[in-house]
């Protein structure tokens, strides 16, 4: 390498062709042109004319210093001039090129190229053999593994292949893998980081260190990646959480709420406080909108992490809630309405009205306290209904107990069984735990809930298989059946705390949620 000023030649040996420039001087001056050709016209009297433009025996001197600075210029090129270039890495040994590659990656990763390229280009001037290590795992379960002593072109090329993948980078399988290789000599580390910090980072940063030399290069905070976490339910708001690193400056970020065929449904903003490390986006769309959300992602970043995938547990459904004797308006705890309709507030659309009412108006789930026996009529609606996707989540009650009438999954004896009371031998009884082929699987069962009041289905071969929740004696307290796409279910105590202490408690939300996530689907 041969510098002069600021001007350095990678290649300067070629600079030895310019000796030659003398040699194709004088070839370029001794070969005359070629002679030209006139073609005369038959006509005597233009015989003696003179030619006005007359052919020079030798080159145009202006034509031949044309010649020579242009072959001068290709001799300069060949020989790889660099203007002001990066000083060379310090050391004479290997060059370990570190590269976080996961999905925090992806923001800037031109620029990540770009500076893999300008470490390979350091390296191959100054000769020495380079080391490549992508800290994000190629498939799942695959440590990450460095290459051998790679010579700068091949280590060019693996570079250039290398993408960003989806998913974090692993440092402690990173720091695993370093700890088995081994150099003959001194080596120099170079680690591209994506700015995110776990707990091997400082063990990792000293690992490179032992090498022999270490360099960290940090992007700025302002480019760092965001993180969008899965939204929370505000209501019928819809709350988009971002996350960043510590320290970076005040940012205004957008969020796009997307429907699954690439509509625009809105675009909210996010407003990081400087040094802040999370900020929220809040949408309001109406419900049909809502239900048709596929994707939050943040506007202008392509990385995995900047997207949020909505389902089923995003969606606010239209529930319907039959109203009959809604109580005393002045005294709403004891009215069964008020446990159910503040159970599904602030997760679904709800609508009150009579039950043909509420289908008739798109509901894709009816709640039904206990109430009257149906008319004929309104149950061959109903039937319709569900078997095109409804789910009917009827309560038991002392109107079904007296009355029960064929719109239930199981059969019901006559009557209600009193499990407390002073004529009564027994105690108020727990819920058992919910079996894995339940909806209601996973779900805690409070130690204190207690029902005191039910119904009883009658025995049958296909009581087991319809029951989704049971009391420790083994007697049913939730029942279904399905019907056609949709389902059929009832719970044999009130919806109200007259017969257990069941809509008090937080299982008495997380039932119903799991109920209204049964429906076929939300109409357009």
């Amino acid at each position: 390498m041969m510098s002069l000023g600021s001007l350095v030649f990678a290649t300067p040996w070629v600079l030895a062709a310019l000796v030659t420039l003398p040699a194709i001087w004088w070839l370029l001056r001794v070969t005359p042109p070629a002679p030209r050709r006139l073609r005369f016209p038959a006509i005597r009297l233009l015989r003696d004319l003179v030619a006005p433009e007359q052919t020079p025996d030798r080159t145009p001197w202006w034509l031949l210093l044309l010649r020579l600075v242009l072959a001068a210029l290709v001799i300069i090129a060949l020989a790889r001039p660099l203007l002001n270039p990066v000083a060379g890495l310090p050391g004479s040994g290997p060059v370990l090129l570190v590269v976080d590659n996961g999905w925090a990656a992806a923001r800037d990763w031109p620029a990540r190229r770009q500076a893999m390229a300008e470490t390979i280009d350091r390296a191959e001037r100054q000769d020495r053999p380079v080391v490549l290590l992508a800290t994000a795992p190629a498939a799942p379960g695959e440590p990450p593994r460095p290459t051998g002593l790679l010579r700068p072109a091949e280590a060019r090329g693996l570079a250039d292949a290398l993408l960003p993948q989806p998913w974090p980078t692993d440092h402690a399988a990173t720091l695993t893998g370093l700890r088995d290789l081994r150099f003959t000599s001194s080596a120099y580390a170079v680690w591209l980081s994506d700015g995110l910090h776990d707990a091997a980072v400082p063990a990792l940063a000293q690992r490179l260190q032992q090498f022999g030399g270490a360099e960290i290069r940090l992007p700025a905070p302002a480019s760092t990646a965001h993180l969008l976490r899965p939204p929370e339910s505000a209501g019928a708001d819809l709350v988009a959480r971002l996350r960043r690193v510590a320290g970076a400056p005040e940012q205004h970020v957008w969020v796009r709420a997307v429907a699954g065929d690439g509509r625009l449904l809105a675009r909210e903003e996010a407003v990081f406080a400087a040094g802040a490390t999370g900020a929220e986006a809040r949408f309001t769309l109406p419900a049909g909108m809502r239900n048709e959300a596929a994707r939050l992602d943040i506007e202008g970043e392509s990385t995995a992490g900047a997207v949020a995938l909505l389902d089923e547990r995003w969606r606010r459904r239209p529930v319907g809630v039959v109203t009959g004797d809604g109580g005393d308006p002045a005294q709403p705890l004891l009215s069964d309405l008020h446990y159910v309709t503040r159970a599904l507030e602030p997760f679904a659309e709800l609508r009150h009205g009579s039950l043909i009412s509420l289908i008739d108006g798109g509901a894709a789930v009816v709640l039904a306290p206990d109430a009257g026996t149906p008319t004929p009529d309104d149950l061959a609606a109903v039937e319709r209904w569900i078997a095109g996707g409804g789910v009917l989540v009827r309560f038991a009650g002392p109107l079904l107990a007296a009355n029960p009438d064929p719109l239930v999954p199981v059969p019901l004896r006559s009557g209600d069984r009193v499990l407390s009371g002073t004529l009564s031998w027994t105690e108020p009884m727990p819920l058992a735990p919910f079996e894995a082929g339940s909806p209601f699987a996973g779900l805690a069962v409070p130690d204190d809930l207690r029902i005191r009041r039910q119904v009883l289905a009658e025995p049958s071969l296909a009581l087991a298989e319809r029951t989704w929740a049971r009391l420790t004696d083994g007697t049913p307290l939730v029942t279904a059946e399905r019907r056609g796409q949709g389902w059929l279910v009832l719970i044999h105590v009130t919806a109200g705390p007259e017969w257990s202490n069941l809509p008090l408690s937080g299982l008495f939300v997380d039932m119903l949620r799991r109920l209204v996530a049964l429906s076929a689907g939300v109409p357009a």
